[in-house]
Order: structure tokens, then C-alpha cells, then sequence
């Protein structure tokens, strides 16, 4: 029994070191900015996701029908390319209310650019038709400089079940981009 201890201990410890979390304290932006309160201008700022802190989130303003936004997204500048193995993402968590987070955020994509254009990027992933994980993670076998977060919602679209369409917040508390060690482009 020590020795399968052992062998699992070691092996998270080797997998530990094998990547790099390129994302940490980044450049982040977003499209828009959930209105802050005056003492706290950034408490909803775009940098919020990439500061290891599960407590601070950034939030854009809402979509929906009584939104003037359709889309939102948020992006972060990892300084160079890179070969993205993975992205993690952990969505706000309201204790109670799991069901609607996952339907604010579901139908979202996650795509890799190298000039920080959702148009001339490459789709990493696309969620649904069923509600995603509030503590996210997914493959992505692609290479770029930028991670974007992207959403959606449409007007006179019909969305599936557990959808939230109005008000849909989107709300990042941490996006962790990690590559294998040694995989940089020059």
C-alpha cells in the first residue's frame, strides 16, 4: 500500500513541474465592465482572472434582450506564442445558485489568436448543448498569444433548456493557461 502511496505522490509531483501557467498577473481585457462601486473602481476589472486570487472576479455588463450588448468577451495577452495544452477556467460560484451560473455561461468558446483577433483564431472549444462546469477544464491543442473568452446572446435566437438568457453576466474568477514545459515558439 506504501508503495502505490508513493507511486500516485510521485506522479503528481513529476506532473506538477511539467507545465507552465502562462497566464499569471498577464495582460487581460475585456469588452465591457460591470459598473463598479466608487471605493472599489477595480473590483469587475478584466486583470481580476489571471490574479490567482479566487476572490476577485472580473465581470462584464450584461447581455440579453434588454442588454444593447449581443456578445462579450474577455482575452489575455501571454506576452508570446506559445503551444497551449490547456485551459482552466472557474466561473463565479454563487452557493445556491450553480444552475444559474451554468446557464449564464453556457454556449461559450474559448479560442487561441496570435494577433488578438477572435476572426483570424482558432476555436480551442465550444460549450454545449448542455450546462458546463463551474470549475472548467479542457484540451487545447493549439498555438497563439492570446486566450479569448467568448459569449453570446442573440436576439430572436431560441437557446436550449437551462440557458439563461436575460441577464446573462459573465463572471471570471480565474483563467489558468498552461503549455508543456519547453514549448515555446521563437
Amino acid at each position: 500500500m506504501e508503495r502505490i502511496n508513493l507511486i500516485i505522490f510521485m506522479r503528481g509531483f513529476i506532473l506538477a513541474f511539467a507545465y507552465d501557467d502562462l497566464s499569471k498577473d498577464k495582460v487581460a481585457t475585456q469588452s465591457t465592465t460591470y459598473p463598479t462601486p466608487l471605493d472599489d473602481a477595480d473590483k469587475y476589472i478584466a486583470g481580476n482572472a489571471v490574479d490567482r486570487d479566487i476572490t476577485t472576479c472580473m465581470r462584464t455588463d450584461y447581455l440579453g434582450p434588454n442588454s444593447p450588448y449581443q456578445t462579450v468577451w474577455w482575452k489575455v495577452d501571454l506576452g508570446g506564442v506559445y503551444n497551449i495544452y490547456s485551459v482552466n477556467i472557474m466561473f463565479k460560484n454563487y452557493p445556491g445558485y450553480e444552475s444559474r451560473q451554468q446557464g449564464r455561461l453556457a454556449g461559450f468558446s474559448i479560442f487561441v489568436s496570435t494577433d488578438g483577433a477572435r476572426d483570424n483564431s482558432s476555436l480551442c472549444y465550444k460549450d454545449g448543448p448542455q450546462l458546463p462546469a463551474l470549475n472548467f477544464t479542457t484540451t487545447c491543442f493549439s498555438s497563439g498569444r492570446y486566450i479569448i473568452f467568448y459569449n453570446e446572446r442573440l436576439h430572436d435566437v431560441a437557446y436550449p433548456d437551462g440557458y439563461v438568457v436575460d441577464p446573462v453576466y459573465t463572471e471570471l474568477c480565474e483563467v489558468t493557461v498552461n503549455v508543456k514545459k519547453d514549448f515555446q515558439f521563437d
